[in-house]
């Protein structure tokens, strides 16, 4: 339910977990499969907990409890602070998957149409048009699931820093993979060389 998925709740309830651990040291990964959300809602909790000093950071998915200090009004002003900044949290996590619940409905809405199944496709046309695209090698790949891919970094050694050799490794275990060249850097110039051409032409009509 929304109260039981709530922060303030997972907040008392990762602080059980902390208190009761042995040494006081909690796995994070182990804190989020036991109270069974997701690690950012852990984080969430940890970062507040972090700030007003109830724990510290032991390694990277590791905290430890420190327990209260004798902070008075200051510290108790603190808390009060980030008590506010965690209901906000709360809200804005509840919208989030709410908004993501209405994308994936919709999603699941239009695959289910034909007529957007039909056209669920983009061209290789499409692809080049965009901006950002130009003088990049693209590259489309069919494979089934479970596919691998690799691209190691190229040796500095065999290739120059202005031009290096890249390498694509793909494996698949479920059939074939089926690979195809979309544009390259040197296919892009031969197309503005053409549209430059193209202009020079129509604007040497239009001055004659």
């Amino acid at each position: 339910s929304r109260y039981d998925c709530s922060l303030g709740l997972l907040t008392k309830k990762f602080v059980g977990l902390v208190r009761q651990a042995s040494n006081g040291i909690l796995d994070l990964n182990a804190a989020a499969e036991q109270l069974g959300v997701q690690k950012r809602r852990i984080y969430d909790i940890t970062n507040v907990l972090e700030g007003i000093g109830l724990i510290e950071k032991k390694s990277k998915n590791n905290i430890q409890w420190k327990g209260c200090g004798d902070g008075g009004d200051a510290e108790a002003s603190e808390i009060e602070r980030l008590q506010g900044l965690l209901s906000d949290l709360d809200e804005q996590s509840h919208r989030i998957d709410a908004h993501l619940a209405r994308l994936n409905d919709d999603l699941r809405q239009q695959q289910a149409d034909p007529e957007f199944r039909e056209r669920a496709f983009v061209t290789d046309e499409d692809i080049r048009s965009v901006q950002s695209f130009r003088n990049q090698t693209l590259i489309a790949i069919k494979a089934p699931s479970g596919t691998t891919l690799a691209v190691p970094y190229p040796d500095a050694k065999e290739s120059s820093a202005s031009r290096r050799k890249y390498q694509i490794f793909l494996k698949s275990n479920e059939g074939p993979v089926d690979i195809y060249l979309v544009s390259s850097p040197r296919e892009d110039e031969e197309d503005q060389q053409m549209v430059d051409a193209d202009m020079g032409e129509h604007m040497g009509e239009y001055d004659g």
